[in-house]
């Protein structure tokens, strides 16, 4: 997925704000393949995670559990830039990879005193860029 032209998914995704909502067929289309199946699922994946970007629902992406393929089935694509929603989005989806009740205390309920100093330093960063 090439950002070169600024069409590419990763910039999409950042250029929204860090979510979007993809279907099967431009994710296909963007890797130059014209038919979707298991291994262009694999692909998929792969270049999603090694530009930074997260998505889900899992399931459609994994060519066990998506064993009917559409070209219309959507993901939401997030950018993992440690900002609140990816630390959510991570604590869920990744729960062993995550501090889970900081993410979701600190985060969510607003519980300043659950986050790391590391996380706190995140969103006070956050707040500036807004």
């Amino acid at each position: 997925m090439s950002d070169e032209d600024g069409l590419g998914i990763a910039a999409r995704c950042r250029a929204e704000g860090g979510l979007i909502e993809v279907d099967l067929e431009s994710l296909r289309n963007e890797l130059g393949y014209k038919k979707l199946g298991r291994w262009v699922l694999a692909e998929i994946e792969e270049t999603l995670r090694t530009s930074g970007l997260g998505y889900f629902p899992q399931w459609v992406l994994d060519p066990q559990q998506n064993s009917e393929l559409r070209r219309w089935q959507r993901v939401w694509i997030y950018e993992r830039d440690g900002g609140s929603r990816a630390r959510v989005i991570d604590a869920v989806l990744r729960p062993d990879e995550s501090d889970v009740r900081s993410a979701l205390d600190g985060l969510v309920q607003g519980r300043l005193a659950a986050m790391t100093a590391e996380q706190k330093l995140a969103r006070i960063a956050e707040i500036a860029q807004a």
